[in-house]
């Protein structure tokens, strides 16, 4: 129970009422925090607390001088570091692979996998069989041979580190031999203002760029080939377009030039799409299957776009070109961890098992057809009693298919306040990420997990004052 009523009015005898620090960390406020993070942590929230209310009151202003209330006050300071920073967000935005979001939400065979691996002890480095030492990479490298064709695969922790481990250990470990030659139009920025001719450089390799910004052709890259040239690298445009007056070769023909100079062709196809995106209606996106059955020696590929994984950078290949990195001393830098591994191989297995567009999220998603949206969307507004069905796209996002959307219908909203509204909506618990577009507050069922539409309506409800 508050002491407030027998409170000193005296400033001076409200200040030596001040509780100690002891007395405020032995209130029932502070328990929970006391048993879940360290006393020092606590010990500075309490003080903080004291000297907020010595401040105040030094200044003629009210400031809680009870010790139960201080204690409420430092234990609500530490809510931040009671409550993990990292959640677990429903995306309404719509777009499918959305980098702010974690990319591509993992399959429940991968999630179960990735939780069993993290949670005990596993065979990750361990022969069962013959009782010895084995190789984390045993886990994966038959399943990218599966899907991909190659003769060997390796994974390392995203396709950035690829690409720089893939440079490294074929451009600049052989010097002077460590030109790689690239298009101009394939110098480009990868995202978190990453540039493919500040990854060369880093990686100790020697940039030759050939042909113009919109056209290069084969006989640009064969005129550039010198004594000098370790390597060809073809880098897809996989988060920008260009249309218009354009040119590049293929990979099959960049292959012929590589022949020719007895070069390495290293083919960069960044999102890992090994599905024909054509069947949903969305241009070709190129597959790490079709760069391989090209004659690229290497071929590089996230995990965690349109793959649909754990982050993850996958090298795949002919063994001659594999096995150098196996053995370069970056393997044990870059690779992925036991996790990471089991929930790539689960991952990988749906595709193996030709379940990817039924089993990994993404592919459900941007499989959905409108129709289907619009039931969905239809059952929010049912239970809701409010807001309006719209016609709208869903963009795939991720530094994926740049420009390509899916047709959907949303939940849309006009609202006075309609960004306040989008604010509420990412502080419930669990937070919810919204579009607000033309004065309306918008939610897009595509992307919203099978299990969370009650989540979504309840959070609405809040928000927009609907009564259940």
């Amino acid at each position: 129970m508050s002491n407030t009523a027998h409170q000193p009015t005296d400033r001076a005898a409200r200040l030596r009422a001040l509780p100690s620090v002891d007395r405020v960390l032995a209130q029932a406020p502070l328990a929970d925090a006391l048993d879940r993070l360290p006393r020092a942590d606590v010990t500075d929230a309490v003080r903080q607390a004291i000297e907020d209310a010595r401040t105040a009151l030094i200044a003629d202003r009210d400031a809680p001088i009870d010790a139960a209330e201080l204690a409420r006050l430092a234990a609500g300071s530490l809510t931040t570091l009671l409550r993990p920073s990292l959640r677990a967000v429903i995306n309404a935005t719509g777009v499918v692979i959305h980098t702010n979001l974690g990319r591509a939400p993992v399959s429940e065979a991968a999630e179960l996998a990735m939780s069993r691996a993290a949670s005990g002890y596993s065979n990750l480095e361990y022969e069962l069989d013959a009782g010895s030492r084995g190789s984390r990479s045993d886990h994966l490298e038959s399943l990218l041979h599966a899907v991909s064709g190659a003769e060997a695969g390796i994974a390392v922790n995203n396709n950035a580190a690829a690409l720089y481990f893939a440079l490294n250990a074929h451009g600049a470990a052989h010097a002077p031999v460590n030109e790689v030659i690239v298009s101009r139009g394939q110098a480009v920025e990868i995202g978190g203002g990453f540039r493919i001719p500040d990854v060369l450089r880093q990686s100790g390799a020697r940039l030759v760029e050939v042909g113009a910004t919109n056209r290069t052709r084969a006989r640009d890259y064969a005129n550039a080939v010198s004594e000098r040239t370790a390597a060809i690298l073809r880098v897809h445009s996989s988060n920008f377009r260009m249309v218009g007056f354009t040119e590049e070769p293929s990979v099959a023909e960049l292959r012929q030039v590589a022949d020719e100079a007895g070069v390495l062709l290293i083919d960069d196809v960044g999102s890992g799409c090994l599905l024909d995106t054509r069947q949903f209606g969305l241009s070709y996106e190129p597959r790490p299957q079709d760069s391989v059955a090209a004659g690229a020696d290497l071929v590089l590929f996230s995990g965690d776009k349109l793959l649909g994984g754990p982050q993850a950078g996958l090298i795949v290949g002919t063994r001659e070109s594999i096995d150098p990195l196996r053995r370069h001393p970056l393997m044990r830098a870059l690779r992925l961890d036991k996790a990471a591994i089991a929930g790539l191989a689960a991952t990988l297995h749906h595709y193996v098992g030709g379940e990817a567009v039924e089993e990994v999220p993404i592919w459900r998603m941007i499989a959905a057809e409108a129709e289907d949206l619009h039931a969905r969307a239809g059952s929010w507004r049912n239970a809701l009693g409010a807001g309006e069905l719209e016609p709208g796209e869903s963009p795939i996002g991720g530094g994926s298919l740049p420009g390509e959307t899916r047709p959907t219908c949303v939940w849309s909203l006009a609202h006075p306040h309609p960004s306040e509204a989008a604010r509420q909506l990412r502080l419930n618990d669990p937070p919810i990420v919204a579009r607000v577009e033309r004065d309306r507050l918008v939610l897009d069922p595509r992307t919203v997990l099978s299990g969370q539409d009650a989540d979504v309506i309840d959070a609405l409800r809040a928000v927009i004052g609907v009564a259940s």
